[in-house]
């Protein structure tokens, strides 16, 4: 399904509040800022493509717990 309109403004807003969270110093501004994060993502538009998120974005939601860890290629055996 191809993303809708309103998923790729709905992304552009997440990248914006994720680049907000790297640059907070304060605890409680990124308390603030990761739930903001939090209830963008649980009113998504279904078509939403996460893969289109930046990497770093990507990464930074992980790391808080948002989005599950990437998947590492693991090419040693």
């Amino acid at each position: 399904m191809a993303e809708s309109l309103l998923a790729a403004i709905q992304r552009q807003q997440i990248e914006i509040a994720v680049g907000e969270l790297l640059l907070a110093s304060d605890h409680y501004m990124r308390i603030s800022t990761i739930e903001r994060i939090r209830h963008l993502l649980a009113h998504v538009d279904p078509s939403l493509d996460i893969s289109k998120l930046s990497e770093s974005a990507r990464e930074e939601l992980a790391e808080i717990g948002l989005l599950p860890p990437p998947e590492e290629d693991d090419h040693e055996q």
